[in-house]
């Protein structure tokens, strides 16, 4: 079973107008509706057999509302959800500490649409306990599209903060660096609390189809994950780029479905 550990959805209420704005923004066009049907239908499609979803608290007081949607999510068939929180919202401990408790197995952070950097002390403190607590942290990584002028989450960042988070699980979306894979070569590749995942990388303007490829047979075979950043990308593309792709079948393997399988499918 192909697992994909990198995809976003909206409320229906909501997917239409998010996905115009969020294009407006980044240039890019969404290769679903952004709904959860939509992405549903995708991985029929593409023959992925369990999605990630990724919510992000863009504002503090989105915090509680997105980690609601994300309990009900986790529970759908098909499906898995991390939450999410604000570090400035009031009450981020006692969040995390509720996605614990409902078996919620990881948070999403994004520096570039939080409006914070992934190195200010109130980000780490959110790791830190989340690392705690023993909840993975996805972070994005790297450039993003929206907000090309604006880098709030680069490899060495995360590099300098790692002292903090001993024993974190922490996937660095986008190859560990969107745009940034030299950095991701020189600063988190012998980092045992570093995962990264292959989302928004292969076959994309400035992401070196050599360098990725030195990247992901260099990096521990475990820490690497298959994700798609769905809707941004098709889901059914990035399963092809990645089994075209130029690394061993074992690897492959491992990519598309067994290093996720301990994530997503344990019994702990």
């Amino acid at each position: 079973m192909i697992i994909d550990v990198h995809t976003h959805y909206f409320p229906d209420k909501l997917a239409a107008r998010a996905i115009a704005k969020l294009e407006s923004m980044s240039g890019l066009k969404a290769a679903t509706d952004g709904t959860l049907d939509g992405l549903e239908a995708s991985m029929c499609e593409s023959g992925i057999g369990l999605s990630l979803l990724l919510p992000i608290a863009q504002k503090p007081e989105q915090t509680v509302v997105v980690n609601d949607c994300a309990i009900e999510n986790d529970k759908k068939p098909g499906f898995r959800s991390f939450g999410s929180v604000h570090p400035d919202f009031e009450g981020w401990e006692s969040e995390l500490v509720r996605l614990k408790k409902a078996g919620i197995v990881g948070i999403k952070l994004h520096p570039d649409f939080q409006g914070v950097n992934l190195d200010d002390k109130s980000m780490v403190a959110v790791m830190a306990k989340a690392t705690e607590l023993g909840l993975w942290i996805t972070i994005h990584g790297g450039l993003d599209y929206s907000y090309p002028d604006i880098n709030r989450s680069t490899p060495k960042m995360l590099s300098d903060i790692l002292p903090e988070l001993r024993g974190a699980h922490i996937i660095a979306a986008h190859s560990g660096g969107f745009r940034y894979l030299d950095d991701v070569e020189k600063y988190l590749m012998d980092k045992d609390e570093v995962y990264i995942d292959t989302s928004f990388s292969i076959g994309i303007e400035g992401m070196d189809t050599k360098q990725l490829q030195r990247i992901y047979q260099s990096f521990n075979p475990e820490h690497v994950f298959f994700g798609t950043d769905s809707p941004w990308y098709s889901q059914k593309q990035a399963v092809d780029d990645m089994l075209r792709f130029p690394i061993p079948e074992e690897l492959k393997e491992q990519i598309l479905e067994k290093n996720a399988t301990g994530l997503l499918l344990s019994d702990d």
